[in-house]
């Protein structure tokens, strides 16, 4: 061990007499590392969030939306064949998109209004992962269930067809599958009685139920197959909307300018060009207000590991104050101003280098425990085990008496390594998967996704930051001359 080394990691260890400065050191070093944590788990968790978001939208929509201006395609088979071949398309599919209201059978009471899709379920299939989240059955045209639900019906009602809905709008609404609902399509007044209507009423069976764990669709949607949808229109062979699936999603603005320059509809003029929009533009707010999220974040935390910096630099400086006749000693015993530097260089550095790692382990390990769904202890259960077995190791540890020799050593570092496990025990009983507010976020929990490249720069960044940090202290402890520190000793 080189002797600047052997003297940084002395001082750092203090007598009990300068135990104020080890104090400083271990806050240094706590500063730090909870700064370098509070990134990593807040980064983290703010990649984690858009990161789900963005996978369970592109789960659930289709990258570029056609419209018509002229409200419902004529012949949309042919206008997907034509968009089939655009270059950077995979797949498309034809919708009828509507709001309508809806009644639970055997109910006069309307309960709100939903959004209806009307798909062809293998078409939908090829442009979104539909199936995946559907409970029940996801073909709306069951023969089985169908005749059953015909059976609860009088002889003068029809059945449409099947029906999924969203979860949250069946539990909301009380319906579960196998239930009768009514879809409400139209609505006009009675001429003989104007306070009421005349409304346009089908009947469809609960199939399933959607679980997208997107507050959108799981709240607000319901499915239906295209042809029943067309048939509530009366336009058999029609769509309003055809989705398109593209190779990538990061690519679906230049695919609808190819779309919008290469397709054309009959009519000409504005008729003939197709309206596009992408999942990009319908979600640019919302992802524009995380990315800034993000940065802000970012600035917020910089400045608390510039605070760590700030503790590092005024706990050198106490220990060049606290140091400055040992700075004399070394400077009469022929020590350079160079090597005076190095030691305090070195404190500076190690305290970084600990808080660096400390930091990093902690961060890594919340972001660990945020993800983990397996289930904990209770918070009574976890304090009734906890503090017998902290109070036995205050006791012994602390004990007034203590043996002297190898075994007493042995003993001290396994009732340390024990409070460890302890603490380790309680962050993760404290520590877990965060729920938030569906209806507020989309998403239903906190997700992590940890970014391993900004974990390494971050641990680079404050490690120069604590760097510096050391560097007016270590030039003013090399600048005291021998006559200088010892001229009051």
């Amino acid at each position: 061990m080189r002797f600047e080394q052997f003297v940084a990691g002395r001082y750092l260890k203090s007598k009990r007499k300068q135990s104020f400065i080890s104090i400083i050191s271990l806050i240094s070093v706590a500063g730090v590392a909870l700064g370098i944590a509070t990134v990593i788990l807040v980064v983290s968790v703010l990649n984690g969030f858009e990161h789900e978001l963005k996978a369970k939208l592109l789960a659930n929509e289709a990258h570029v939306f056609v419209r018509s201006i002229n409200g419902f395609f004529a012949d949309y088979n042919q206008i997907i064949s034509k968009i089939k071949q655009v270059d950077g398309v995979v797949s498309a599919s034809p919708v009828i998109y509507s709001q309508l209201a809806l009644q639970p059978k055997g109910t006069k009471k309307i309960l709100g209004t939903i959004y209806v899709k009307g798909i062809d379920i293998k078409q939908e299939e090829a442009v979104t992962n539909f199936s995946q989240y559907v409970d029940g059955s996801a073909n709306l045209d069951d023969p089985e269930v169908i005749a059953e639900a015909q059976n609860k019906l009088s002889k003068n009602e029809t059945l449409k067809g099947g029906i999924i809905l969203g979860i949250n709008v069946a539990s909301q609404k009380g319906v579960f599958v196998g239930d009768v609902v009514r879809l409400i399509s139209k609505m006009e007044p009675n001429p003989a009685n104007p306070s009421t209507f005349f409304a346009d009423v089908s009947n469809y069976v609960v199939v399933g139920l959607y679980r997208s764990g997107l507050h959108t669709y799981d709240n607000a949607f319901g499915f239906v197959s295209l042809t029943s949808a067309q048939d509530l229109y009366n336009r058999a062979g029609q769509a309003n909307l055809i989705q398109v699936r593209a190779t990538e999603p990061e690519i679906a603005e230049s695919v609808a300018k190819r779309i919008q320059d290469q397709i054309k509809f009959p009519g000409g003029g504005l008729k003939s060009v197709p309206l596009t929009d992408t999942w990009m533009k319908q979600y640019t707010p919302l992802f524009d207000a995380m990315k800034l999220e993000k940065i802000v974040t970012m600035i917020v935390q910089a400045l608390i590991i510039l605070v760590a910096a700030f503790n590092i630099a005024s706990t050198l400086i106490m220990m060049v104050m606290e140091k400055t006749r040992d700075i004399g000693v070394l400077r009469a015993l022929g020590a350079s101003k160079l090597q005076i530097t190095k030691i305090f260089m070195l404190q500076g550095i190690l305290i970084g280098i600990l808080g660096s790692i400390f930091g990093t382990l902690l961060g890594l390990s919340l972001c660990g425990l945020l993800n983990l769904d397996n289930v904990r202890p209770s918070y009574w259960y976890s304090l009734v085990i906890l503090l017998p077995v902290a109070l036995q190791v205050w006791l012994v540890f602390f004990q007034p008496a203590k043996p002297n020799g190898r075994r007493h050593s042995v003993l001290e570092w396994s009732l340390r390594m024990l409070w460890f496990v302890i603490l380790a025990f309680v962050i993760y009983c404290v520590v877990r998967p965060i729920s938030i507010d569906s209806s507020v976020y989309q998403l239903s929990r906190l997700a992590v996704k940890i970014d391993w490249p900004f974990v390494v720069v971050i641990n680079i960044s404050s490690f120069i930051i604590c760097f510096a940090a050391t560097l007016y202290p270590a030039w003013q402890s090399s600048n005291l001359t021998p006559v200088e520190a010892l001229r009051y000793e």
